[in-house]
């Protein structure tokens, strides 16, 4: 459901922003007017004086017919128009309320996130996937560290599509690519945050655009 003031918004933004370029219409005039008599956000003198002020500037026709719906009081402001009134703080307050400023993207939060999801994707080696979680890191570093002490041994290794049994020798292997891949990312983070520093990557699309290691 919307709020019973929302209907006021895109009036009051239109009316502003069509003043902010020194347009001066009598759809403007009529707004204005409509929304100094309706005490709109508080502020029914700036309505007045800014629909006075545009009506003053109307071609002769268009003035003559928003006269004609005017009170003696409304019509006497726009015989006395002057400059431009200025828009009270408290009212640019609450329009500045109504589209807040999107938070900043926080870059190198960014690039650490797309390291992780790449560093702990997985890897396929020699068509088999390995997954390379945290988790999955620790257990490969102590196979690893397992075979280097007993070199004659086979190890039960789990995968992605399940165990295989493996030497030593390959159990190095994968030991090696995954550090290797997980080296990959950490590199890749630190060139793209070195590139965000220098002002050569400003978005998060141009993050994942860079050339991180592949999970395939």
């Amino acid at each position: 459901m919307y709020r019973i003031d929302s209907m006021y918004e895109p009036m009051v933004e239109a009316l502003l922003s069509a003043r902010s370029e020194n347009k001066a219409d009598r759809w403007m005039a009529c707004a204005a007017f409509w929304l100094g008599r309706q005490q709109i956000y508080n502020v029914p003198d700036f309505w007045l004086a800014l629909a006075a002020r545009i009506t003053s500037g109307l071609d002769a026709a268009d003035k003559e017919a928003i006269l004609d719906q005017l009170s003696n009081k409304e019509a006497a402001l726009v015989s006395s128009a002057g400059d431009w009134p200025e828009t009270p703080e408290s009212l640019l307050a609450v329009v500045a309320g109504w589209s807040p400023e999107p938070a900043p993207v926080d870059l190198y939060a960014y690039a650490a996130s797309k390291r992780y999801a790449v560093e702990t994707g997985g890897i396929v080696i020699n068509g088999m996937s390995v997954m390379t979680d945290r988790g999955s890191q620790s257990l490969i570093t102590g196979a690893y560290n397992y075979v280097q002490a007993n070199p004659e041994v086979t190890v039960k290794f789990k995968t992605a599509a399940g165990f295989v049994e493996l030497t030593a020798a390959q159990m190095t292997a994968i030991a090696n690519a995954v550090g290797a891949h997980v080296q990959a990312a950490f590199a890749a983070e630190g060139e793209v945050n070195s590139r965000i520093v220098a002002g050569t990557i400003t978005t998060t699309a141009e993050i994942d655009a860079f050339a991180w290691p592949s999970n395939t």
